[in-house]
């Protein structure tokens, strides 16, 4: 059932996000596509479920411990020397003491024993046990989760981000071409010289690198996000979501840090550092145990066993053993004291990351502030480039202003663009961080 389940998931995720043309299969994802994928494939998100597998069978296994064991058994002895037993020579009529074999040659019994603990809280507190470790792996996988999300988001963003530096130096570049037209035209009027279409042609060179380099960096971050997804490196990948200018924050509220999965996997540990802490002192408590057993035991002299007679008698008996711990050198008294300095300590870790998430908080949120100015400024700055990159043309057209002065008016506005790219990208990074640490991140 779990495979076809599986299968079935497999096959929707192939018709979301798979588009077959005749030379190449190519996967076209969304930021939510991409984060679903994560969830599913991701090798560390895998094997942090096994993991909760794992301790499930842990659990099972502290549980057995409650039920009654038998087993089956069958001991066979061959005494070559006989042991020997000092006795009374009286017994014998003889004075003295007398050595006298204890047993015969052969010794062969079999049977069954059970046994049943009845009194042992140490194996409640086992169980107990087992089950925090089961509640620590299930945050385990939801803290693996929140990771891989969060890597995937900064990758997915700064893709998209370097392919926007790229679409921008693209426009100038296409500015740049006209520009050399312009120059060409002017060479062939005699209005212009061959030094100023070569500084043109040295600025397009170096578009034409910035523009290789980048092309390099985004191929190595969408191989990043494949192995981030579990995709096969061979497949082509094309991110369909756009940087967004401004992204919501209003809906996170006020952060509560108590329900933070680095918080909470604190306290699963405190927790299960207190039952160790119990179990210790549930050793000081009397163990009761009932046992029985049943068997059939043959002593001969003569390997006789099967000569047709009943050589065999049974034997069979039930019992209860009581333990009662008297005294033990102080060591459980010793491991109690560890466990408290170690409750202490991850109390003392429990506040200080809470310390240390209002801490990122409050810088995410500072940082998100300023990114919204900073864009606000680009913006403005871009549209200013723009337009003094426009009357500079024009006015080079008329020849009233210098080849240098429209380079220089080139390069502003790429340098406003690329700062404005920049800016988006901060403030995207600075959401995700203020959506990872109010732990809404695995929601968005």
């Amino acid at each position: 059932m779990k495979k076809f389940t599986k299968l079935l998931f497999i096959s929707a995720f192939s018709g979301i996000f798979f588009s077959v043309n005749a030379q190449e299969r190519t996967l076209k994802l969304s930021l939510e596509k991409a984060c679903q994928l994560a969830v599913y494939s991701n090798l560390q998100v895998v094997n942090a479920r096994i993991e909760i597998q794992k301790n499930h069978f842990q659990e099972l296994e502290a549980k057995s411990k409650l039920y009654p064991t038998v087993e089956g058994y069958s001991d066979f002895n061959y005494y070559y020397a006989i042991p020997r037993m000092m006795m009374p020579g009286e017994f014998f009529g003889q004075e003295g003491e007398v050595s006298v074999e204890i047993g015969t040659k052969f010794d062969w019994s079999s049977g069954f024993k059970a046994s049943m603990s009845l009194v042992d809280l140490s194996k409640l507190t086992a169980i107990k046990l087992a089950r925090s470790m089961n509640e620590m792996g299930n945050l385990s996988l939801e803290q693996k989760k929140e990771e891989i999300l969060y890597q995937v988001h900064q990758l997915y963003y700064l893709s998209q981000s370097t392919s926007e530096q790229i679409a921008y130096l693209n426009k100038n570049l296409s500015n740049t071409d006209k520009l050399l037209e312009i120059l060409d035209s002017q060479i062939q009027n005699g209005v212009a010289r061959k030094i100023d279409y070569s500084k043109v042609s040295v600025t397009k060179n170096n578009l034409l690198t910035q523009i290789d380099n980048l092309q390099k960096l985004k191929e190595q971050q969408n191989n990043m996000l494949k192995y981030i997804l579990g995709l096969n490196r061979y497949e082509q990948v094309q991110l369909t979501d756009s940087l967004n200018g401004q992204p919501e924050i209003s809906e996170l509220g006020r952060p509560d840090f108590a329900s933070h999965n680095d918080v909470k996997l604190i306290e699963n540990e405190l927790k299960t550092t207190q039952l160790n802490k119990q179990s210790v002192a549930r050793e000081y408590i009397p163990t009761l145990a009932a046992s029985s057993q049943f068997y059939y035991q043959g002593q001969q002299n003569k390997f006789n066993f099967f000569d047709g007679h009943d050589r065999f008698f049974h034997v069979g008996f039930v019992g209860l053993s009581l333990n009662v711990p008297i005294f033990d050198g102080f060591e459980k008294r010793n491991k109690i004291r560890q466990y408290n300095s170690e409750i202490e300590q991850l109390q003392n870790t429990r506040q200080n990351a809470l310390n240390s998430l209002w801490k990122d908080y409050e810088n995410a949120l500072t940082e998100y502030n300023n990114s919204l100015k900073a864009i606000r400024r680009q913006q403005e700055n871009m549209k200013v480039a723009e337009d003094n990159y426009n009357i500079s043309l024009d006015q080079y057209k008329q020849q009233m202003m210098l080849l240098s002065e429209l380079i220089l008016a080139e390069n502003s506005l790429t340098e406003a663009r690329l700062s404005y790219v920049d800016a988006v990208l901060q403030l995207n990074n600075a959401a995700i961080e203020l959506k990872k640490i109010n732990g809404k991140l695995e929601n968005n």
